[in-house]
């Protein structure tokens, strides 16, 4: 039988994934997006939104619930930029009457505007108590704070999701500027890059228009909810978005990490939203068997309102899920192709998370998706060039030339040439040079793995840059692997930096993208 098919199209393979999920009654109804590098490229609805049987569509509002996060750590980090706030200031400069204690060390500073932020501000998790005090006044929940709060661990020590503390870190913004959380965000964020249909509050909509969450009563019937104002919790979980506007806000999150993407930076800079996406406080890692009978390593933890993980094969995927009576919803991407899905459903009883994750791996798969892209300096390719030059006939003028002072200190460069000599005799003599296109793999745009084909077998060898001007060679590698050894089981990586990476490691080194400089 030959092997040749037609390749579904991947929006409808994740049609069919995304829509299995509602006839299998998950959920009433769902609403998902697929963004690529440029934005939302597809979407899809599948059920009903509401009692009135509007069928979900890209443009259904839903309540994104803890998906709000991202919008208010965003919110605070531009007050940073503006002087209005700082990060590593205690939650007492804007709230003094915060009192909390029951801390491990005893009595302990208060936490920090980043620790709240990244989760790790000492608050125990409280995502069963908060629903139910939604909608909660500011008022009567000062007065709850200033009566006290209790410790589960020492502020900055340990990550532990608290809403809690999102609030207080919306309170503080609130402080800080003289503005709601609400008109800060709206005017500032959302206004400036297009997103018309984000609000603060569900009412904001029709009831035949926005999406209902719904249960399953004791008969197995959908039952909708009464829809729910945020109240004082607006910062940890306000918001009502749509999957168009939500595209928006992850493409202009992820374009941050791919060079030459200059939209919006008048609304918050690059690096800041960088900064949103840098891991603050990890998580504890797992291995895990998913669903469909495959294992999932997961490393990670919180950046400042998204939580960051890494995937062995694909490298860094930033996400956020968001859940209230009757909405699982969740939003996911992946910074260096730019690929992400946004789910959004109606129901709290099924999984959304682990499906959209699913759907993420077939679209990274599907466009062969790298872990990270590295550009190389143009010195690098031509101190391999060079190198590879001094690899096969050596040149004591070259090598003073082309290494730095370390090189020779680190180990004689008369015992390097002799230690060189050795390695090309035992796989040698040497083939013809590769074109400098060809390479092993880059860990950073100053270093390059690269191999020369011998009779014997092959050299890896690897040149690793100084930062200073001009760049010269701190680091050279040269390890022989005989022909008998097949390519999978040879290193990928043989700096001594690295030595972690090597022929029987699992990273996601690999899949790193290497590009050329246009000149070098």
């Amino acid at each position: 039988m030959s092997g040749e098919a037609s390749i579904v199209p991947i929006e409808d393979e994740l049609d069919a994934l995304f829509g299995a999920y509602v006839i299998a009654n998950q959920a009433p109804g769902l609403a998902y997006g697929i963004v690529s590098a440029d934005g939302l490229g597809h979407s899809a609805g599948f059920g009903v939104a509401n009692p009135a049987g509007a069928v979900p569509t890209l443009d259904t509002p839903f309540p994104i619930a803890s998906m709000s996060k991202s919008f208010t750590a965003a919110a605070v980090l531009l007050c940073r930029d503006r002087g209005q706030m700082n990060l590593d200031e205690p939650i007492t400069t804007y709230y003094p009457t915060f009192r909390a204690h029951g801390a491990p060390d005893g009595e302990v500073p208060p936490p920090t505007i980043r620790m709240l932020l990244s989760m790790s501000s000492g608050l125990t998790e409280d995502n069963s108590w908060v629903d139910p005090q939604i909608g909660m006044t500011e008022d009567e929940l000062v007065a709850l704070i200033s009566t006290g709060i209790r410790y589960s661990h020492t502020p900055g020590t340990v990550y532990e999701y608290s809403n809690t503390g999102y609030t207080l870190a919306g309170l503080a913004l609130q402080q800080a500027t003289g503005r709601s959380i609400e008109e800060f965000v709206t005017s500032e964020l959302l206004a400036p890059l297009g997103m018309a249909t984000t609000e603060f509050s569900p009412s904001a909509f029709a009831d035949d228009v926005r999406a209902a969450g719904y249960s399953l009563d004791e008969h197995d019937e959908w039952v909708p909810f009464a829809i729910a104002e945020s109240g004082a919790f607006a910062a940890a979980g306000g918001i009502v978005s749509t999957v168009r506007d939500l595209a928006v806000w992850v493409t202009w999150l992820g374009e941050a990490f791919r060079p030459g993407r200059t939209r919006g930076t008048d609304v918050l800079s690059r690096a800041s939203r960088r900064e949103l996406q840098r891991l603050e406080s990890f998580d504890t890692p797992f291995y895990a068997l998913e669903p469909g009978g495959g294992w999932r390593l997961a490393v990670g933890g919180y950046a400042l309102g998204l939580r960051v993980s890494y995937e062995l094969h694909y490298g860094t995927v930033v996400a956020h899920a968001g859940g209230l009576p009757g909405y699982k919803l969740f939003m996911c991407w992946h910074p260096d192709s730019g690929d992400g899905l946004i789910t959004l459903t109606n129901s709290h009883r099924g999984d959304p998370v682990a499906l959209t994750h699913e759907a993420l791996l077939k679209l990274l798969a599907r466009h062969k998706a790298p872990a990270a892209t590295v550009t190389l300096w143009p010195e690098t390719v031509r101190a391999r060039v060079r190198a590879e030059a001094l690899i096969r006939s050596w040149d004591d003028d070259l090598a003073a030339e082309l290494f730095a002072e370390n090189v020779d200190f680190d180990r004689g460069l008369s015992l390097r040439r002799a230690d060189i000599e050795r390695l090309v005799t035992a796989i040698g003599p040497l083939g013809p040079e590769r074109p400098v296109t060809e390479v092993i793999s880059a860990a950073t745009a100053a270093d390059v793995t690269w191999s020369i084909p011998g009779e014997r077998g092959e050299l890896i060898c690897m040149v690793h840059l100084t930062p200073f001007d001009p760049p010269r060679v701190q680091e050279l590698v040269v390890e022989a692997v005989p022909a008998d050894r097949p390519r999978s089981a040879s290193p990928y990586d043989v700096s001594p930096r690295r030595a972690a990476l090597g022929a029987a490691s699992l990273s996601a080194g690999p899949n790193v993208r290497v590009v050329l400089p246009t000149t070098w």
